[in-house]
């Protein structure tokens, strides 16, 4: 499995981003994503089904923080910046989302709490 399938698959299964927003924290096109994404759940799917082990190499890829190779025009560093603070505002949105659904179990679990009382109370 190549590094980008790899990275297709953590962005849609694992973190639970769409297909657009993973594309777009990738660099690549929503096809180039799909492709990947699909290759990726198949070699999967055979490791588990047949026992088989999966190795992770290759592939096309530059890892935040490195250096811009000298050969590269200032686009690359200018999508870099976008590429970060859409991350950044992705990870915002989750974590707004994960408080919200932590502070709807809270309050559920202290509605049920209230519930219990005031049927012991008013026995």
């Amino acid at each position: 499995m190549s590094l980008e399938e790899l990275e297709a698959l953590r962005l849609v299964d694992l973190l639970d981003l769409d297909q657009e927003e993973s594309a777009f924290y990738m660099g690549i096109s929503r096809k180039a994503l799909w492709n990947d994404l699909m290759n990726a759940r198949k070699k999967v799917a055979a490791c588990l089904v047949y026992g088989m082990g999966l190795r992770i190499e290759g592939g096309s890829y530059l890892l935040r923080g490195e250096e811009v190779p000298d050969g590269a025009n200032q686009d690359a560093c200018t999508q870099q910046a976008e590429l970060m603070q859409r991350e950044m505002m992705l990870l915002r949105t989750r974590l707004d989302y994960l408080s919200n659904k932590i502070a709807e179990i809270s309050r559920e679990e202290m509605s049920k709490s209230n519930t219990g009382k005031q049927s012991c109370d008013s026995s």
